[in-house]
């Protein structure tokens, strides 16, 4: 009776053991979701200038909307919304609206960064970006802006460059 106790209780934490493991080892690429990515950075120079910002706009922040849907064959493409502006005061929103850039695009997966040969680099090229956007998944939920040396971009006080998953 206490042999056969035992057993049960191996088996229900070998089962238990197994089901974390196999929970937390999913893969959920962006390529294959339908997740949107989300985030606030600040309005940078090399961001601004990826974006084609004029030099002259006031642009205190950016709110970013990036998604990877699945398409026909594999296909590799993102939809990046970014709405940017001055600051509107006591809220999080911007002085008339803000100004919206919609690119739509491709964009290529790089294996490797450093040591660190699991990590996955996106370059997203469009049509309306002045050079590649890059940016280094730090997990299936995270997207972290990179420089064109694969070096992250480093935010402020109140900023950062990163994008997170919406569930």
């Amino acid at each position: 009776m206490i042999l056969l106790r035992q057993i049960r209780l191996l088996l229900v934490v070998l089962f238990t053991c197994w089901m974390t493991i196999s929970s937390s080892s999913q893969v959920n690429s962006p390529a294959n979701a339908k997740d949107v990515f989300v985030g606030s950075t600040p309005c940078g120079p090399l961001i601004e200038s990826i974006l084609n910002i004029p030099a002259d706009t006031k642009c205190d922040f950016i709110k970013w909307d990036v998604s990877f849907p699945t398409g026909k064959n594999d296909s590799k493409v993102f939809q990046l919304t970014a709405l940017y502006g001055e600051a509107q005061n006591n809220t999080t929103g911007f002085i008339g609206g803000g100004k919206k850039i919609t690119v739509t695009g491709n964009y290529s997966i790089e294996v490797g960064l450093n040591e660190s040969q699991n990590i996955k680099v996106y370059r997203l090229n469009g049509e309306m970006l002045q050079s590649a956007l890059i940016l280094i998944e730090l997990d299936n939920n995270i997207f972290h802006f990179a420089d064109n040396n694969k070096n992250f971009i480093v935010g402020n006080g109140g900023w950062g460059y990163v994008l997170n998953r919406m569930k």
